[in-house]
Order: structure tokens, then C-alpha cells, then sequence
């Protein structure tokens, strides 16, 4: 394995090579292009607060022109007027991928958003909780949900694959009556 670090070549770098008795990543198929890592949701603590925390709190990993952010079970908000859904808001600077890999997330509630469920949130759009999403999450003292968001900070483009499994209802879960069927 080539293990690049600082020194004195080319552009500050410098290589060692470093001989294992077996390979180092547990994956299968993994051509050599991309470099493979492992990272167990649940050992992603999550923070919380007397009112509803932010995004960048759930951030996990930061690269050139995206963040990763993991919403995982937790206790919420304890304020005694604290709302524990998120606000509503528009992403001006970056499109929104979620991923709602498990659990029941509280601010899709009543739009047809389950588990495996993606949505894409273009920059500039508005969006926020679901129609009575905010009455029911009063009082709630724990979200049982596990949510991995992308935000790209360039635009992003719907591909063919997409475009195939886009439902067509969900940007209509926001009128209140429940899914379009």
C-alpha cells in the first residue's frame, strides 16, 4: 500500500510504501480508483439542545463542495416551548438529499416519506416540516429516526434513474391533504 504524507518531493508530498500481511479493506470489488471507508451510523453520537438544533450539529464528514449529515435516534428539544421538527427554510446555497434509511422521521410524517424513501430539495426551494407535522411533534421527547442528508454546493442534475422512480407526489404533501394519489 502507497501511503502519501508530507515531505520534500513534488508539490510537499511524499509516498512510503507500507507492506501488510493482508489487504487492508474488508469491501469486495473495490477496483483501487476510490479510496473505501467505513463509517457505523450508529456510532454517530447526535447533539442536542434545549431547542431545535441546526443541521451542522448532525455534520460527519465535510469534502470539496458537499457535506454529509446523519440524523439518528435521540432525545429532542427539552424547552417546554421548544418545537422539535425543523423550520421551515430554503437551502440558498445548496440542493438537499435525504436518505430515510430506518425509523419514522416526524417532519415527513402524512407525505408518503418512509423507510428507503429519497427526496431531493433543489437549492432555493422552500420546505420544512409536513401539514400538522409541528402540533404533533409537541411534547415529543425522542425522534426514532435514521436520516443520512447531502447538501451539494453545486447544482445538481435529476438523471434518467432518478427521473424513473420520481413519484410525482411529493412536492403536493405540502398542500395538507395527505399524499396526491
Amino acid at each position: 500500500m502507497y501511503v502519501k504524507h508530507r515531505g520534500d518531493g513534488p508539490g510537499g508530498l511524499a509516498g512510503t510504501i507500507h507492506v501488510l500481511p493482508e489487504h487492508p479493506f474488508d469491501v469486495v470489488g473495490w477496483d483501487g480508483c476510490l479510496y473505501p471507508y467505513a463509517f457505523d451510523v450508529a456510532d454517530f453520537e447526535p447533539i442536542t439542545g434545549r431547542v431545535h438544533q441546526p443541521p451542522p450539529v448532525h455534520q460527519a464528514f465535510e469534502g470539496p463542495n458537499f457535506v454529509i449529515c446523519n440524523f439518528v435516534p435521540r432525545k429532542v428539544d427539552y424547552h417546554p416551548l421548544a418545537v422539535p421538527v425543523p423550520y421551515y427554510h430554503s437551502n440558498v446555497d445548496s440542493d438537499e438529499i435525504m436518505f430515510y434509511v430506518d425509523g419514522d422521521y416526524e417532519a415527513r410524517k402524512g407525505s408518503g416519506i418512509g423507510k428507503g424513501s429519497i427526496t431531493v430539495h433543489p437549492g432555493g426551494h422552500s420546505h420544512g416540516p409536513q401539514p400538522a407535522a409541528v402540533e404533533r411533534s409537541l411534547g415529543v421527547e425522542f425522534f426514532d429516526e435514521l436520516a443520512v442528508m447531502v447538501d451539494t454546493f453545486r447544482p445538481l442534475g435529476l438523471g434518467e434513474g432518478g427521473r424513473a422512480v420520481d413519484d410525482g407526489r411529493y412536492a403536493w404533501s405540502w398542500s395538507g391533504r395527505g399524499p396526491a394519489t
